[in-house]
């Protein structure tokens, strides 16, 4: 689970391997709760067996202290960006509070950025308490093992013979499965590929791209009113049990018609096009936006200090607009 939230953007690298570290000499549920409490829970065991209605929803959303995720940073930005189309926002309010968004940390920061907006991202909701539950459960559970089993070899086995024959690991070549980045154009290729190999299309509501894992949301398969969301970490996984209604702004956006050349040569550019030092694509978006009017794809450029900067292109590759890092 904290592997997850790290991958996600919940936490950053320090805490993260604090966290680990802490996780490794837990001893009671309690002392695990308090290591996973703030986060959002990602699909650990896949969907659960029990038949879902299409239209039932959690009975609530996280509380303000919980850990962002990237994606959810994405969907402020974005709705930033079609606040300042409207005219909801000025120049300077919505470099402000775009780079406030790109900084927060909790999911209560985000909320206060587009509290005051006519169209709002909806906030993440948690899932059934008893996923939440086995989670914390059978990790306990695995550490109570992993203790006891070292225990047992301590206590009941002889030490090994140092002339037992020892095992040459270079005998045979290391098997290597390529896995490009995401925030590359073969990252996006290999991405849409393995899309329509399991779905059979490549017709996307969204998708975010990440340098090592990405999430997409589609329709559901048995019902066309509703969306089913899937991470992707070089296979596609439900989310989570749910199914939610689809978006009304949301169209069937075609991977096959993203410009590969173009966007290729955005992701090779943008952090010079944007001005941001030291700057890499942390991850893009493809959605419909309704400021932009069309499908379009969100380029996110940030550095190791937080500056950050992004552009929106059509899927066509002509940018429709550029929003660079301001000194």
């Amino acid at each position: 689970m904290l592997d997850a939230a790290y991958a996600e953007g919940q936490l950053g690298a320090q805490e993260y391997h604090d966290r680990v570290k802490r996780a490794g000499s837990a001893r009671t549920l309690g002392e695990l709760r308090g290591l996973t409490g703030d986060l959002q829970s990602p699909a650990v065991f896949g969907p659960t067996t029990e038949r879902k209605r299409f239209g039932r929803k959690h009975s609530g959303e996280y509380p303000a202290r919980t850990k962002a995720r990237d994606d959810d940073r994405a969907r402020t930005i974005a709705a930033l960006d079609t606040a300042r189309a409207d005219g909801q926002l000025d120049a300077e309010e919505h470099t402000a509070m775009t780079e406030l968004a790109a900084e927060a940390r909790t999911l209560g920061e985000l909320a206060t950025l587009v509290a005051e907006l006519q169209q709002r991202p909806a906030a993440p909701v948690k899932p059934k308490a008893r996923n939440t539950f086995r989670i914390v459960t059978i990790a306990a559970v695995v550490l109570a093992a992993v203790g006891g089993f070292a225990w047992t070899i301590r206590a009941d086995e002889p030490a090994a013979k140092e002339t037992a024959a020892s095992i040459n690991y270079d005998a045979a070549p290391p098997l290597v499965i390529p896995t490009p980045n995401l925030n590359t154009i073969a990252g996006f290729v290999q991405f849409r590929d393995d899309y329509r190999t399991k779905f059979g299309d490549a017709v996307v509501d969204e998708a975010v791209l990440h340098d090592e894992h990405a999430s997409a949301v589609r329709r559901a398969p048995d019902n066309g009113d509703w969306t089913v969301s899937y991470t992707y970490r070089g296979g596609f996984e439900r989310s989570n049990s749910q199914v939610t209604t689809r978006d009304r702004k949301a169209v069937d956006i075609d991977l096959t018609q993203v410009n590969t050349d173009a966007l290729a040569a955005v992701l090779n550019t943008a952090a010079t096009t944007l001005g941001v030092p030291g700057g890499v694509v942390s991850h893009y978006r493809i959605a419909n936006d309704t400021w932009v009017g069309r499908p379009s794809i969100t380029v996110y450029v940030r550095n190791e200090v937080s500056q950050s900067a992004h552009l929106v292109l059509a899927l066509s590759g002509e940018v429709l607009k550029t929003y660079p890092y301001e000194r």
